[in-house]
Protein backbone atom coordinates (compact mmCIF):
# COMPACT_ATOMS: atom_id res chain seq x y z
CA UNK A 1 0.00 0.00 0.00
CA UNK A 2 2.97 2.26 0.90
CA UNK A 3 4.02 1.84 -2.78
CA UNK A 4 0.39 3.11 -4.08
CA UNK A 5 0.44 6.13 -1.63
CA UNK A 6 3.69 7.30 -2.88
CA UNK A 7 2.69 7.86 -6.27
CA UNK A 8 -1.00 9.36 -5.65
CA UNK A 9 -0.98 13.02 -6.63
CA UNK A 10 -3.47 15.73 -6.01
CA UNK A 11 -6.90 15.00 -7.30
CA UNK A 12 -6.60 11.27 -7.27
CA UNK A 13 -8.48 10.60 -4.64
CA UNK A 14 -11.61 12.66 -6.58
CA UNK A 15 -11.07 11.24 -9.85
CA UNK A 16 -11.31 7.72 -7.87
CA UNK A 17 -14.34 8.72 -5.76
CA UNK A 18 -16.13 9.47 -9.33
CA UNK A 19 -15.54 6.18 -10.69
CA UNK A 20 -16.55 4.35 -7.70
CA UNK A 21 -19.69 6.55 -7.46
CA UNK A 22 -18.80 7.71 -3.72
CA UNK A 23 -17.01 11.16 -2.16
CA UNK A 24 -13.18 11.52 -2.48
CA UNK A 25 -13.16 10.81 1.18
CA UNK A 26 -15.04 7.76 1.00
CA UNK A 27 -13.03 6.56 -1.68
CA UNK A 28 -9.78 7.50 0.31
CA UNK A 29 -11.11 5.49 2.82
CA UNK A 30 -11.64 2.49 0.67
CA UNK A 31 -7.87 2.23 0.10
CA UNK A 32 -6.87 2.12 3.44
CA UNK A 33 -9.46 -0.99 3.74
CA UNK A 34 -7.73 -2.40 1.11
CA UNK A 35 -10.68 -2.31 -0.65
CA UNK A 36 -9.80 -4.42 -4.27
CA UNK A 37 -12.04 -2.23 -6.53
CA UNK A 38 -10.47 0.99 -4.87
CA UNK A 39 -6.38 -0.45 -4.96
CA UNK A 40 -7.50 -1.75 -9.05
CA UNK A 41 -8.94 1.81 -9.58
CA UNK A 42 -6.37 3.78 -8.14
CA UNK A 43 -3.23 1.35 -10.22
CA UNK A 44 -5.66 2.40 -13.49
CA UNK A 45 -5.48 5.98 -12.59
CA UNK A 46 -1.99 5.98 -12.00
CA UNK A 47 -0.87 3.96 -14.88
CA UNK A 48 -2.99 6.27 -17.12
CA UNK A 49 -1.27 9.42 -15.94
CA UNK A 50 1.85 7.90 -16.32
CA UNK A 51 1.51 6.69 -19.86
CA UNK A 52 -0.53 10.23 -20.94
CA UNK A 53 2.48 12.34 -19.46
CA UNK A 54 4.78 10.20 -21.30
CA UNK A 55 3.23 10.39 -24.31
CA UNK A 56 2.88 13.66 -24.37
CA UNK A 57 6.55 14.50 -23.25
CA UNK A 58 7.90 12.15 -26.23
CA UNK A 59 5.01 14.24 -28.87
CA UNK A 60 6.09 17.73 -27.84
CA UNK A 61 10.09 17.48 -27.48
Amino acid sequence: MGHIKSQIRYGDYVLLGELLGTTPDAAEKRLLRRDKAAIAVILAIIESRERLIKEYQSKNQ
